[in-house]
């Protein structure tokens, strides 16, 4: 595959060749500076290509964007175009410093489901430049930016036995290509006034690290400080299997929720192997009224504890499938969650409070396989203002089957 383009600036303007999405390969182009940008000259790399249909989508991989691409050829035997569907591309001054539309892969960005499509709704960067990564130093430096990105995740990235944290900014899309993409040993931190994120497709741990209590407090993903408008959707979040790894302090939560943080949403992400799965709160005393979150669609499997813990406003915790817990939904502080349509296999207490700290919930077509016999939680009516009905899985017998075939990577 050859490119004509022009570099008009000081350093080289290299591109990701995506070949379907990543899941074929995903190739570094060298687009070193030609002196000025009318200056043109060619690029070739050799790629392998499946057969039948392929999409190729060239991303810019670093801040300054793209050269200005004039031309592509594509040679090899067997080889044709495709009908391929229309993207629309604007015009762009030969000296932009970011790739124009036609260089850059469409993303599609859905609106989430629950609290995150209110407070006016979760984007991420839609509006912002789309770019490609595959390293930690890039994804560190995109994410943290003050500029709206939606950042396509290649491969593995790590940053070795130390760990690495991620302080995600504001207007920012972290989007997993194909069902490879994995934060090995590096946790993100949604924190400050950091607003309107969205995390989808990405496989992440923070085993490996020497001392994961050093990484972004040992939680996978934390959710702090006034950080709002969250989306955490189709990734993957482990530790160890904590049959065999017993020491329940190691790690921290798989995704943490607290400070003045609100209308989040967690759908469709696959939990497990893990001591404490998640919390809404970090204290009994760590309220707040707008602490609003939705977890719908989530398979959690043997994850002993916090199927969530949850203090603070109003909750909804529905189509859920939980296998392999301890104590899985302990509902405190006077917190009202609706949890509906939930299928609990066999375990100590499903649906539960304390008495030092009470919580509250409106407990709709759930099915508890067996549990210890435990009161509930007082009854209450839950606030849900939003409409969910294209999604509910209304005979939640069905949530057993469904909710595994949909959760996790690679099903976006």
């Amino acid at each position: 595959m050859t490119f004509r383009y022009a570099n008009g600036g000081t350093s080289a303007r290299n591109g990701s060749l995506l070949i379907n999405g990543g899941a074929n390969g995903n190739y570094t182009v060298q687009l070193p500076a030609t002196g000025d940008w009318t200056s043109w000259q060619t690029a070739s790399v050799e790629i392998d290509l499946v057969q039948g249909n392929n999409i190729l989508q060239l991303a810019a991989i670093t801040a300054d964007g793209l050269a200005n691409i004039d031309s592509l050829k594509v040679e090899g035997a067997s080889t044709k175009a495709g009908t391929c569907p229309v993207v629309a591309s604007s015009s762009a001054s030969s000296k932009s410093s970011v790739a124009s539309s036609s260089s850059v892969p469409t993303v599609n960005t859905p609106t989430p489901i629950g609290f995150a499509s209110l407070n006016g709704g979760t984007s991420g960067g839609k509006n912002g430049t789309t770019v490609s990564v595959n390293n930690y130093a890039d994804l560190k430096r995109y994410a943290e930016s003050t500029t709206a990105y939606t950042i396509l995740i290649n491969g593995t990235i790590s940053n070795g036995s130390a760990g690495g944290q991620i302080r995600v900014g504001s207007n920012k899309s972290l989007i997993g290509v194909g069902s490879s993409a994995f934060l090995s040993g590096v946790g993100l931190d949604i924190g400050g006034s950091s607003n309107n994120i969205i995390v989808r497709n990405l496989k992440m741990t923070l085993v490996g690290v020497s001392t994961p209590s050093n990484v972004n407090g040992g939680d996978v993903i934390g959710i702090s400080g006034n950080a709002s408008n969250i989306w955490v959707d189709h990734c993957e979040i482990y530790s160890e299997n904590p049959d065999v790894q017993t020491n329940i302090d190691k790690y921290d939560g798989l995704i943490d929720i607290k400070g003045q943080t609100g209308f989040i949403t967690l759908s469709y992400n696959y939990l497990h192997d893990h001591h404490k799965g998640g919390l809404v709160g970090a204290a009994d005393d760590d309220l707040f009224a707008n602490r609003k979150v939705t977890m719908h669609h989530n398979y959690y499997k043997n994850v002993k504890l916090r199927v969530p813990m949850y203090r603070g406003a109003t909750g909804h915790f529905f189509n859920n499938y939980i296998v392999g817990a301890k104590d899985a939904s302990e509902i405190r502080a006077n917190t009202c969650v609706r949890v509906e349509r939930n299928y609990y296999e066999s375990l100590h207490y499903s649906i539960y409070t304390t008495s030092d700290s009470p919580g509250k919930t409106e407990r709709i077509g759930n099915i508890e396989v067996s549990r210890t016999s435990r009161a509930y939680p007082g009854n209450c009516t839950a606030d849900i203002p939003y409409n969910y009905s294209s999604v509910l899985i209304n005979n939640t017998e069905e949530v057993k089957t469904k909710v595994p075939q949909t959760a996790g990577v690679g099903k976006i």
